[in-house]
């Protein structure tokens, strides 16, 4: 949950602090300078996604997580000494990438060691739809803070939580050394990945990484909305995104049931999180009216996070042992839409002044890519 609050807070934050340092803060303006910030964490997210998982696979993910979280919640709480230019902005934002990108891996570790086969999916569908619900409190928290205390206390209150789960997770493990030993021990405890997952990977998150980054500003744009507005329209994303992550996970249960293949299930999973996004993105580019637009980009990522029932569990699959490896060596192809998508998309608004062209035509056609590949 926290990684995903220190990914978002930038999107609301980045408004008040340009009209602060004398950026541009309209779409009229220009966003090339905004795509830059926002895709300047992928930087640090892309370098480390291999060290990451060959960190969690060699020493355990529970040992390596809250080093990982405590790197980034001092970053971001870092955030407001180096944003007096743009070059200091973008280094802190790339170290908060540096450590969120070791805690997927690390998961994905525990539950490739802890849990069985049949269960895995909705493990994964469990544990990362914290992702979610940090976007949610993100976006939902970030307002009020600012308004409270300035942009500076989102940094330092999101990177302060962070420093304080790192205490908690300790405790929770020495709590579990006490009352369950043999679980300690488990957590303490190939086939490598095909092409098509990772390619599966970089359509899934290129969709995921720039709409995350973009959807307030989009919102403010197409519905003329401002700051606060803009930032309760983008909860409901999120919040269908949970909703959906249950269902992804009880899919794998069901199949299961019925005697159907992990394979099958994977797939059926993948094609919904790929094709049923595609088809609201199209409704979106279409709609005239607010309830179309905000409705088709609920939609959209909430069907997406059908993706943990698909290429998030194919990992643990393929090798329980080095399953954080493999998804440190996909990952890096699915970090790629973080620098290139985020930023494309600022240029490309620029360039064309259309967010059909910029926001939805390539999202649209990876996910039709990505279906091809990933059930070849």
């Amino acid at each position: 949950m926290i990684c995903n609050m220190d990914k978002v807070n930038i999107s609301i934050a980045i408004l008040p602090m340009a009209r602060e340092f004398g950026w541009s803060p309209t779409v009229s303006g220009g966003l090339w300078w905004a795509g830059l910030v926002q895709s300047s964490f992928f930087y640090g997210y892309l370098i480390s996604q291999l060290p990451g998982g060959w960190l969690a696979a060699r020493l355990g993910g529970r040992r390596v997580l809250p080093i990982a979280v405590a790197l980034f919640s001092a970053a971001t709480a870092g955030v407001p000494f180096l944003a007096g230019t743009l070059l200091g902005l973008c280094a802190a934002r790339a170290a908060v990438g540096l450590g969120e990108a070791v805690a997927p891996s690390c998961a994905t570790e525990m539950i490739a060691r802890a849990v069985p086969v049949a269960g895995r999916s909705r493990a994964t569908a469990a544990v990362f739809s914290g992702l979610h619900v940090g976007a949610l409190v993100g976006l939902l928290a970030a307002p009020p803070l600012i308004a409270a205390g300035g942009w500076r206390a989102v940094f330092y209150v999101f990177g302060g939580a962070g420093l304080v789960w790192c205490l908690g997770w300790e405790a929770l493990l020495a709590r579990l050394q006490r009352q369950d030993p043999a679980m300690v021990a488990l957590l303490d405890g190939s086939r490598g990945p095909r092409p098509a997952l990772a390619f599966a990977h970089f359509c899934n998150n290129w969709f995921h990484y720039v709409m995350l980054a973009w959807l307030p500003t989009y919102f403010t744009d197409r519905l003329a909305l401002d700051l606060d507005g803009a930032a309760r329209f983008a909860l409901l994303p999120p919040l269908a995104a949970i909703a959906v992550s249950f269902a992804a996970g009880k899919m794998e249960w069901g199949g299961s049931r019925r005697g159907v293949a992990v394979a099958t299930v994977r797939k059926s999973a993948q094609g919904l999180a790929f094709l049923g996004p595609a088809l609201c993105l199209l409704w979106g580019s279409q709609a005239t009216d607010d309830a179309g637009i905000v409705a088709s980009m609920t939609l959209a990522l909430g069907l997406a996070s059908f993706s943990l029932g698909g290429l998030y569990s194919n990992h643990a699959d393929l090798s329980p042992r080095y399953a954080p490896i493999l998804l440190g060596m996909t990952n890096v192809a699915g970090a790629v839409p973080g620098i290139v998508g985020i930023a494309g998309t600022g240029f490309l608004y620029d360039m064309t002044g259309s967010w059909d062209v910029a926001l939805f035509a390539p999202s649209i056609f990876l996910f039709l890519a990505g279906t091809l590949v990933y059930d070849d």
